[in-house]
């Protein structure tokens, strides 16, 4: 189970809507939001790649925040990160 993801670094990848996310335990992880965001209308402003990288850590690690007020939490964070990374993801 996914629980208590916590994010302690952040950088955006140059170019492109994706992050370098180091995590609490030690992990670091490149994660493409591209589909992410386009599978959800509200994130839409995160293609404006300015926007994008305004990315930092949220309060207590538990999110990366953008200076619109948008949010991902860290757990959906380290979700797509394993998927991407072709890790399991136990349910």
């Amino acid at each position: 189970m996914i629980s208590r993801a916590r994010i302690t670094s952040v950088k955006v990848v140059p170019g492109k809507p994706a992050l370098q996310v180091e995590f609490a335990n030690g992990k670091r992880y490149d994660v493409d939001l591209r589909e992410h965001i386009r599978q959800f209308p509200v994130l839409k402003p995160l293609e404006d790649l300015p926007l994008f990288g305004t990315a930092q850590v949220g309060e207590w690690g538990f999110d990366v925040s953008w200076g619109n007020g948008l949010e991902l939490a860290a757990v959906t964070l380290r979700r797509l990160a394993l998927e991407q990374a072709g890790e399991v993801v136990s349910a």
